[in-house]
């Protein structure tokens, strides 16, 4: 009957984790859909234009999925060719980071506050008078921009709180014995962790919501530091779910696109698992605070991959349109 509840009460926190992100993403996207759009088709002329790109749009949108199924769209659409999107792919890496970041402010008391205050804005928009005049559309435009405002606000205040949830609900495991047990094996077999954190990632949709349920688990105590970085490797490797799956049916530039996702962060797990031990004392020089280790783990290794992988973008949009030829060849 405990675990039941406790894991009623993950789930709960995890859920309004996901509502928050996807109000937040809803709100910045009205705010920045079009200038993302420009910046995107404009600004990916050369591989670390568009990795900036990438950033940029990535934050505004705060969602690295969503800017690589919009890169996907502009391929499909014939707006970009197949390695215009590897800067921006390789961005919106660096750029998904920028959630997890937030997290480690230990900002949750105020999530409900800033709940209230997105609602007061939200609700202010739809109380503005309207006039019909011929200033009515400056008006309405004013009054999108209230609500998309209120909407953002209160998609960031609903992701402290579901962190916050899911922390309380998670720090009982620090007292269970089997949790500790298996937690203490995907540190000694980081593979498992591995393992983990893509499937999680994977049936979530989102890595940033599993980077913060690893979070929590850290600031309940329950996660040794091995394991923690491991769920985090197979974090980024569960995001390519979302990609892969918008990639079935499209064009062979869309399926390269899709590959060069899972590839890069296969890779980049790959060359880091050979080198975990010495990659977590250097995330323990940094910082001795559970929470902020997972963080630091997570801007890391998307960070050190990005721009590892930057100078052979051109490489890598050689090999994959080999490896994915325009057309089959016939028997």
């Amino acid at each position: 009957m405990f675990y039941t509840r406790m894991i009623l009460e993950v789930i709960a926190g995890l859920l309004v984790f996901i509502t928050g992100l996807f109000t937040l993403r809803s709100g910045m996207g009205e705010l920045s859909n079009r200038e993302s759009m420009q910046l995107i088709e404009r600004l990916v002329k050369t591989p670390f234009r568009g990795l900036i790109t990438g950033i940029v749009a990535t934050a505004m949108l705060q969602s690295g999925a969503a800017v690589t199924i919009l890169s996907m769209g502009l391929v499909a659409a014939g707006t970009l060719r197949f390695a215009d999107t590897i800067g921006i792919i390789l961005g919106s890496n660096i750029g998904s980071t920028l959630t997890v970041g937030l997290l480690s402010l230990n900002l949750d008391a105020f999530g409900p506050y800033l709940v209230a205050a997105g609602s007061l804005a939200f609700l202010a928009s739809f109380l503005t008078p309207h006039r019909k005049s011929k200033r009515t559309r400056p008006k309405t435009s004013a009054q999108k921009r209230m609500r998309a405002w209120g909407l953002s606000i209160i998609g960031f205040g609903t992701l402290f709180v579901g962190f916050g949830l899911m922390t309380h609900a998670t720090m009982p495991l620090a007292s269970s014995p089997w949790v500790t047990h298996l937690l203490l094996q995907a540190g000694r077999h980081p593979l498992l962790g591995i393992t983990a954190g893509t499937v999680v990632t994977a049936m979530i949709g989102s890595s940033s919501a599993s980077t913060a349920l690893t979070m929590s688990l850290a600031k309940a105590g329950t996660l040794p530091l091995l394991a923690g970085i491991a769920i985090v490797f197979g974090n980024n490797i569960g995001t390519c779910a979302t990609a892969l799956l918008a990639s079935i049916g499209g064009t062979r530039d869309v399926l390269r696109v899709a590959a060069f996702h899972i590839l890069l962060n296969v890779l980049g797990t790959f060359m880091f698992f050979l080198a975990l031990k010495p990659f977590a004392q250097l995330v323990k020089s940094v910082t001795s605070d559970p929470v902020s280790q997972i963080v630091v783990a997570h801007v890391l290794f998307n960070v050190i991959s990005s721009f590892a992988a930057l100078p052979f973008s051109r490489l890598f949009a050689r090999v994959l349109t080999y490896a994915i030829p325009d057309r089959r060849l016939s028997l």
